[in-house]
């Protein structure tokens, strides 16, 4: 139950509540007044937590967007109670229905490195941006791969699969035969 429930689960039982009616008035003011100013001051783990499930009650998914709207903690606040970005706190705690992170979670690591080295080896990669812009869609780009491997760094990627940058002075047939497909 989020504080903003509870506030009004409160009220109504207040409301129910046998006590003198300018008392019970003063009792609705004051917890009507703390509903309004939800969240209070300071944005504890569990108030984060209420503004995110109370948006996601009203709006349907929490979007990054809902970071910077009023009542909401900013991206700077989860990244200081949580350590998080806000999108990496969406997607770990309020993950957006029928979206996967990503296509290659899950996979074998193993596997996409046999498949990278296939794809290098057929287009006689030069670098990095060579690989991006000519792999197969179906290939994860070389930062994805990177990542999956834990590295961070083309040379890294290379090391790990044993790879060698092609030389770019390719035959003139062959850099015609690329003009043609692009």
């Amino acid at each position: 139950m989020t504080r903003r429930e509870a506030l009004r689960e409160a009220a109504q039982i207040v409301a129910k509540a046998r006590i003198g009616r300018g008392r019970k008035e003063e009792i609705l003011a004051g917890l009507a007044l703390c509903r309004e100013e939800l969240p209070f001051a300071r944005w504890t783990e569990a108030a984060v937590f209420d503004a995110c499930d109370a948006w996601v009650e009203e709006h349907g998914a929490l979007t990054l967007r809902a970071f910077s709207a009023s009542g909401m903690p900013s991206g700077s606040v989860v990244k200081g109670r949580f350590g998080l970005t806000a999108r990496a706190f969406r997607d770990c705690y309020y993950p957006l229905p029928g979206v996967s992170r990503s296509r290659y979670n899950g996979q074998d690591v193993e596997e996409w490195n046999r498949r990278f080295q296939e794809e290098f080896d057929r287009l006689r990669c030069t670098g990095q941006a060579d690989y991006n812009r000519r792999r197969d869609r179906e290939m994860p780009t070389w930062n994805t791969l990177a990542a999956m491997n834990g590295l961070r760094t083309w040379r890294a990627l290379l090391v790990r699969t044993e790879r060698i940058p092609y030389p770019k002075d390719r035959p003139a047939a062959e850099v015609r035969i690329l003009k043609e497909k692009s």
